[in-house]
């Protein structure tokens, strides 16, 4: 059982969304209904099959799959599929069905080359309280990272329409208006969160007294990183910057958080600060 639930099924995962990626591909260059149905009925096996092992390692380990990086890297590759087929569910753009998987894969591979397989209880990890705080942490972060791509998505055909550079890059992205609307959707997605991530960490905190230390530690960057959230929704929602700086400081933040995503992830594994 366990050999099916560390090996088995994340290799199969990793085949159908390795190859829903391949397709989609094919998709960029060419329209193929058919194909494009097919695709999209992939995409639901996939997730289906990930499901099935989300509930499987979790009822196996009691504890949802974070206990190595791993394990952290699989979860994230699920939740970053998952909260861009929310964020997108009312715009049909091919560009932006293959970025995401590109994403999950790569996440995938890591997770597979890490290996799934526990090597010893991770103290920090174990417990309700640390299973709410990192499945919010990891759902927000999963829609900034897509914040990110979209406000990249946005600058780019920002410049090439200034220019008159009509090339792929035009044709294949969505309108402004579109990009505007998936960067909010993501940005303010994911900043409710986060904040409600550090809500949970904080009450965890005040019911584990011994570990108060430990966690409000860990909290400092992500408390700044919730500050920033809540300047950048509400520039968006004042209109304080243009729409090109404000994907331009989505893009920034962004990077900030997988900065912030690998920190917490090497703090947490390693015992050091990165």
């Amino acid at each position: 059982m366990e050999r099916l639930i560390y090996v088995v099924l994340p290799q199969i995962m990793l085949l159908a969304f390795g190859g829903l990626l391949g397709v989609w591909a094919i998709l960029l260059r060419r329209s193929d209904l058919q194909l494009e149905s097919g695709a999209r009925r992939l995409g639901r096996v996939g997730a289906a099959i990930y499901l099935v092992w989300l509930v499987a390692i979790s009822v196996l380990q009691d504890q949802l799959p974070m206990l190595n990086a791993g394990q952290l890297a699989f979860f994230l590759g699920g939740l970053v599929w998952f909260g861009q087929c929310w964020v997108q569910r009312s715009v049909d753009q091919r560009l932006f069905a293959l970025l995401p998987l590109l994403g999950v894969v790569i996440l995938m591979v890591g997770g597979v080359i890490m290996g799934l397989t526990p090597d010893g209880p991770v103290e920090k990890l174990l417990g309700w309280g640390a299973a709410v705080h990192v499945t919010l942490s990891l759902a927000g972060i999963s829609l900034l990272l897509g914040c990110g791509v979209y406000g990249a998505g946005h600058v780019i055909l920002h410049w090439n329409i200034r220019r008159r550079k009509f090339n792929a890059w035009f044709q294949r992205l969505p309108s402004l208006g579109d990009l505007d609307r998936l960067r909010r959707r993501s940005l303010v997605a994911g900043w409710a969160l986060v904040t409600v991530s550090l809500i949970s960490a904080l009450a965890w905190a005040m019911r584990q007294p011994a570990d108060r230390e430990t966690i409000v530690s860990h909290l400092h960057p992500m408390i700044l990183l919730a500050i920033i959230l809540l300047i950048l929704v509400l520039a968006d929602r004042f209109r304080w910057f243009s729409a090109n700086k404000l994907a331009i400081s989505c893009l920034v933040t962004s990077a900030l958080v997988l900065a912030l995503l690998i920190a917490s992830v090497w703090e947490i594994f390693t015992g050091r600060v990165a």
